[in-house]
């Protein structure tokens, strides 16, 4: 592979764990909505899962004292059952077909953070309601075994449940990481982790450190609010640029 095209990948790498650092969101939504333009969706798909998988970890590391397992458990046992379906699914679609899905999937995401905060809390915000961790952990399930985005059915379920900020960082880097081991193995036995994937991995390591260590530094500078405002149209053209490119 060109080096430019792995100072591309390993940038966008970078880009996207400092854009989760200082917005709390977006890892895998900004790498799989620029890696699959240069490398393909499968590769990417399985770049950025072995990438996500460390990003996960460290933040496991970071609040393992305050996790709750009850808070978790079904919408993680729901992910678990559905991640083969999407394994199946990126594996058999045709790539064209599966980058639209991707980008719809963007580009809805992008409208209901956009949106959410211009609505006051409806009666599902204050009265949780546990048997929605189901369907929305199935759909978890299914988007990261097909594209490795958690974050759509993670972020919905959050808000639907009334979850603050700490709670949601408490409670999912856990079951995310557990999530992304399973997708993990998934794609091992479909041999989908070739020798590529972790040559791009080892090269995209140093960019993440970077992006990791630069995102740290400017945390308490950016506004974080604007910040999120400009990655989600960004998010927005990209997604629009898959869906009917």
């Amino acid at each position: 592979m060109p080096l430019e095209n792995i100072v591309w990948i390993g940038g966008i790498i970078g880009l996207s764990v400092a854009v989760q650092t200082l917005a709390g969101f977006g890892f895998a939504l900004v790498a799989m909505a620029l890696l699959p333009l240069i490398i393909g969706l499968q590769l990417a798909s399985s770049l950025v899962l072995i990438m996500a998988l460390l990003s996960s970890v460290l933040l496991v590391i970071t609040y393992r004292k305050s996790f709750e397992w009850r808070a978790i458990a079904p919408l993680g046992i729901s992910a678990l059952a559905m991640i083969p379906v999407g394994i199946w699914l990126i594996d058999y679609l045709p790539e064209q077909t599966a980058l639209r899905i991707l980008g719809g999937f963007i580009v809805l995401y992008a409208l209901y953070d956009a949106l959410k905060a211009r609505f006051s809390r409806s009666s599902i915000d204050k009265r949780p309601t546990p048997w929605l961790a189901y369907p929305f952990g199935g759909l978890w399930g299914l988007m990261t075994g097909a594209y490795t985005i958690p974050g759509p059915p993670l972020a919905i379920y959050a808000a639907s449940q009334g979850w603050g900020p700490q709670k949601l960082k408490a409670n999912v880097p856990f079951v995310l990481a557990t999530v992304q081991i399973s997708t993990l193995a998934g794609h091992f036995f479909r041999g989908n982790l070739t020798a590529e994937v972790w040559k791009l991995a080892l090269y995209s390591l140093p960019f993440f450190c970077v992006g990791l260590f630069i995102s740290a530094k400017l945390s308490t500078r950016v506004d974080e609010k604007r910040f999120k405002q400009i990655v989600l149209i960004v998010l927005s053209c990209i997604g629009f640029k898959l869906l009917f490119g």
